[in-house]
């Protein structure tokens, strides 16, 4: 994960104005979960399986390149990626990129191969010398009907998409999914069979549901319900609730 350094924040603010976003990234269903029996995979357990990083740039490629052909103009370097997710704080005085610089160009990479989502990868990047790269951002088709996912742009303004692993970013999607549309103090269940559409390990889910607690971004209940209408026996279920209004009228590092 990344932190929230002074840097990452001024980029953050500035990325959610620039993408002329008002409210929410959206994302059709069929980006986390299966549209058939047998289906490998999906966009969303692809991208996590490339790795944190790529996650989360892609996020915010997708963030910041609304409209078509989803273009992004500006020439940017590696290492502002690197900023932006707080995964290194350059010295403005002699500002040598490190570690951090080198995960996000590894993620360039992962994210230009061939295959994913489709032939031509999820990004091209047109080089300018001295300068960087020019991106075109693969964008999944426009949700045409609910549910959809509608990522908040908070998370990006506010901060918590750096302090959100990979395995809590794959689950809190999974939930704007599942919760779309409800209030926050209206929960669901999410069965076995709901995670396996998810295509999101056991693992997964309850180590990312638990950083989603911590973070006080998520939270779950057990609750007791009958089995069925004609009798009285009762089973326990545990419901899921988010917590968007906290994400969205607070700042991660407070």
């Amino acid at each position: 994960m990344g932190t929230v350094t002074p840097t990452a924040k001024h980029l953050l603010e500035k990325a959610v104005k620039q993408s002329g976003r008002r409210s929410t990234v959206q994302l059709p269903a069929e980006f986390a979960r299966v549209a058939k029996a047998g289906q490998p995979s999906t966009p969303l357990s692809r991208l996590f399986s490339e790795g944190e990083v790529a996650f989360k740039v892609y996020l915010t490629l997708v963030l910041l390149t609304r409209k078509d052909p989803h273009e992004l103009y500006r020439v940017i370097p590696d290492h502002y990626w690197a900023e932006l997710l707080g995964y290194e704080e350059l010295n403005p005085a002699d500002p040598i990129a490190g570690p951090g610089t080198r995960r996000v160009k590894r993620a360039m990479k992962a994210l230009e191969k061939r295959g994913a989502p489709d032939e031509n990868g999820w990004i091209t990047r047109t080089p300018e010398r001295g300068r960087g790269f020019k991106f075109t951002v693969v964008h999944l088709p426009e949700p045409k009907q609910a549910p959809y996912i509608t990522i908040p742009i908070e998370l990006w303004s506010k901060g918590w998409i750096c302090v959100m692993s990979a395995r809590a970013l794959y689950v809190y999607l999974c939930l704007r999914l599942v919760l779309a549309g409800r209030e926050d103090s209206v929960g669901a269940h999410v069965s076995a069979s709901d995670r396996k559409d998810f295509l999101v390990k056991d693992d997964t889910w309850q180590r990312g549901m638990k950083e989603l607690e911590a973070l006080r971004l998520a939270r779950s209940e057990i609750t007791r319900v009958a089995e069925d209408r004609w009798t009285s026996d009762l089973r326990e279920r545990k419901v899921y609730y988010l917590n968007s209004d906290y994400l969205k009228s607070t700042n991660s590092w407070d």
